[in-house]
Formats: C-alpha cells, sequence, structure tokens
C-alpha cells in the first residue's frame, strides 16, 4: 500500500476530566467514537499524544483561579 497523506493531527473532544476521573477509558472511548463519527482508522503504530494538563486534571494536581 502507497501512503498518500503524511502526518495528520486531529484534536479529540473528550467530556470534561475531573480528579480521579478513569482517563484511560476516557480516552480510549472519545477516540473511538471520533474515529467512527470522522470515519478514519486506528492503525499499528498510529501515536496518540496526550496533553499535560488532561493528565493533571485526572490526578487532582491543578489550581483553580480561586486557590490564587
Amino acid at each position: 500500500m502507497v501512503r498518500r497523506i503524511g502526518t495528520t493531527s486531529r484534536g479529540i473532544i473528550t467530556p470534561i476530566i475531573r480528579d480521579g476521573d478513569d482517563l484511560e477509558n476516557i480516552i480510549l472511548d472519545s477516540l473511538l467514537k471520533a474515529a467512527k463519527s470522522e470515519n478514519f482508522d486506528i492503525r499499528d503504530r498510529d501515536i496518540l499524544g496526550i496533553t499535560e494538563s488532561l493528565v493533571a486534571r485526572a490526578q487532582g494536581n491543578y489550581v483553580t483561579l480561586d486557590d490564587v
């Protein structure tokens, strides 16, 4: 199979993440729903990047404006 497209970047919409949320399942569910609704395939060797802020929210490692 000849590739015709290079790197593609997509922003996947997730629910609001809160302290203690099951980040792995939320990300997987959101990714699979996006792939189905936008008609793209997830292939072996694809890379998924997760922002540090998303992980920090799931760990409860953030400060609100009220805390400042």
